[in-house]
């Protein structure tokens, strides 16, 4: 994404057109996986390549707050010291772990949906969207929950937030979910069950572990809620093939 001069009086807006980076992501996928491509590509080089692309869209920005956050979880030291590993730049073993993990089950949740896309654009489509409905649940969520600390990005960007900022989230998730179900309600209906539970998930330990969410958190939940997301649709493909 191109680079941005920030003012205090923008970040109360930012998080509106945070979804829209993730309808870049699913348009740059459905581009990849036309079904002209699908004749001509081999399944391996689209499937990285479809992992590659929100990390070359958004610089990796989400994944670098799942490993701190991950850092942080696996210590089991108090809130405080969770908040302290968050700021540390060093990675430790269990941030590359739990990348590890969450690069094998969303790969392997691709393949699945990129092959049951070769018969049923549907699930592609679904997918696409995951991108832009787990961006509307981050913003949304890291307006409504509580906040760990009274600083950094996150706390600037939510502080003076505008009622208008919630309603077009809200908007842009209601449009997304209506794409999701008409489009197929069996594999609709479950993928958004899923980012229901993840964001309960995510209120949950975030106010237990560190007291409430912060950037970092925030980056963990939207790998979380993509991965599961992805892996719930993938079950589905094979379910109502």
């Amino acid at each position: 994404m191109p680079r941005f001069s920030w003012r205090e009086e923008d970040m109360s807006h930012s998080l509106i057109f945070f979804p829209f980076v993730g309808v870049l992501i699913g348009l740059l996928i459905m581009l990849l996986n036309m079904p002209a491509l699908m004749r001509t590509c081999p399944l391996a080089a689209r499937v990285l390549v479809t992992l590659a692309i929100p990390l070359f869209v958004t610089g990796g920005i989400h994944v670098d707050g799942f490993m701190d956050t991950e850092d942080a979880l696996r210590s089991y030291a108090s809130p405080e010291r969770k908040l302290e590993i968050l700021k540390d730049p060093h990675v430790g073993a269990f941030a590359v772990i739990g990348l590890m993990k969450m690069l094998l089950v969303f790969g392997a949740s691709t393949i699945l949906i990129l092959m049951d896309a070769e018969g049923d654009y549907s699930g592609l489509m679904i997918f696409a969207g995951i991108f832009v409905m787990a961006r509307c649940l981050s913003g949304l969520t890291s307006l409504l929950y509580p906040k760990a600390k009274k600083e950094g990005m996150l706390y600037e960007e939510t502080k003076r937030y505008e009622k208008s900022v919630l309603i077009a989230l809200s908007a842009e998730m209601l449009a997304t979910v209506i794409f999701a179900v008409g489009i197929s309600p069996r594999k609709g209906i479950p993928v958004l069950l899923s980012l229901a539970v993840c964001a309960l998930h995510y209120r949950s330990y975030a106010v237990r572990e560190f007291g409430g969410v912060t950037g970092d958190t925030a980056g963990r939940f939207l790998v979380v809620a993509e991965t599961v997301s992805a892996a719930t649709l993938a079950v589905c493909t094979l379910m109502f093939r």
